[in-house]
């Protein structure tokens, strides 16, 4: 069994500098940790011992650019299950309805 966590819900995340991070949708990827520069690939990942391999990065509301950290620098994940387009019927007794979302109330003045 594993947690398994879809990339595309990711809503926030919270890494080592004990900041949550709100993900932008759809900006969330892993991969390799690769380092390169303007005429190519500087460091493979992978290749520095010590270095993680893989990576993660993600764009942040309000912030210009993106955020890129090895996948090991996250500490937890906040994310939000994909919602259905009909409601799921369930027999709920009508007393407990009421309870849980009650009638709205007529004001008569």
């Amino acid at each position: 069994m594993s947690l398994g966590i879809d990339i595309n819900t990711i809503a926030r995340l919270l890494l080592q500098d004990g900041m949550w991070y709100e993900v932008l949708p759809g900006s969330f990827t892993i991969d390799s940790f690769d380092w390169t520069d303007s005429e190519g690939l500087v460091v493979e990942g992978g290749n520095v011992a010590g270095v993680p391999t893989m990576g993660v990065r993600f764009k942040v509301r309000g912030m210009n650019g993106w955020i890129s950290c090895p996948l090991s620098s996250i500490m937890a994940v906040h994310y939000e299950p994909i919602e259905i387009d009909e409601p799921i019927p369930s027999n709920i007794p009508k007393a407990l309805a009421e309870e849980i979302d009650p009638p709205p109330r007529i004001n008569r003045t």
